[in-house]
């Protein structure tokens, strides 16, 4: 069985190596976007266990090793109107997977820890955000989150960068009753909404 727990300071160098292993493993296949996933290599990291960030959760296996990350916070602004930025919802972002388990479901068991999680905090809406460019690049990333039942909420050009569209995707938070069997994890509310609430 899997566990989803908050990271600490001594998981950075288990997480800047799963993301440079991913970004290599996008490079090799062809993937576009790789080059951001490198350049966040040393940053995304920083951030893990850090009290004064959004808490970065990790999936490891039954002998913690790190499989997977995201991170959990508010709506920003980016793609989302004011309206919905007051609802109560769970913004997933930062996502990603060990590459050596690519193709496993590891990213769908995050997603749906994520609806679940947000659920049992009352929040109403789980949302994350794409980038794609004029080449097409995460065009890919969007359908696959289409697949899993992601809605599509708007598709707008970023506002900073040219070429650039946000897409910006929801799903209503809801408990996942089968999740049980796959994942326990660890409680932490008043972690999750540390600097978001």
């Amino acid at each position: 069985m899997f566990l989803i727990r908050p990271g600490t300071p001594d998981d950075r160098p288990a997480v800047a190596a799963m993301i440079t292993g991913r970004a290599h493993w996008l490079r090799d296949n062809g993937y576009l976007r790789w080059r951001g996933w490198a350049r966040n290599a040393d940053v995304l990291p920083s951030m893990v266990g850090d009290p004064d960030r959004p808490v970065v959760w990790l999936l490891t296996s039954p002998d913690d090793q790190v499989l997977g990350m995201t991170t959990l916070s508010i709506t920003p602004d980016l793609g989302w109107t004011e309206q919905e930025r007051v609802e109560p919802a769970t913004f997933l972002q930062s996502t990603l997977t060990h590459h050596a388990h690519a193709g496993s479901g590891l990213g769908m068991v995050i997603a749906f820890w994520a609806l679940d999680h947000a659920a049992r905090l009352g929040d109403k809406w789980v949302r994350r955000g794409v980038l794609s460019d004029s080449e097409g690049a995460n065009l890919g990333l969007v359908r696959y989150y289409r697949r899993q039942g992601w809605r599509v909420v708007r598709a707008v050009p970023h506002s900073h960068k040219p070429g650039i569209t946000v897409w910006s995707l929801a799903r209503p938070a809801q408990e996942q009753l089968d999740l049980a069997d796959v994942v326990s994890a660890q409680p932490a509310r008043e972690m999750v909404h540390q600097v978001a609430r």
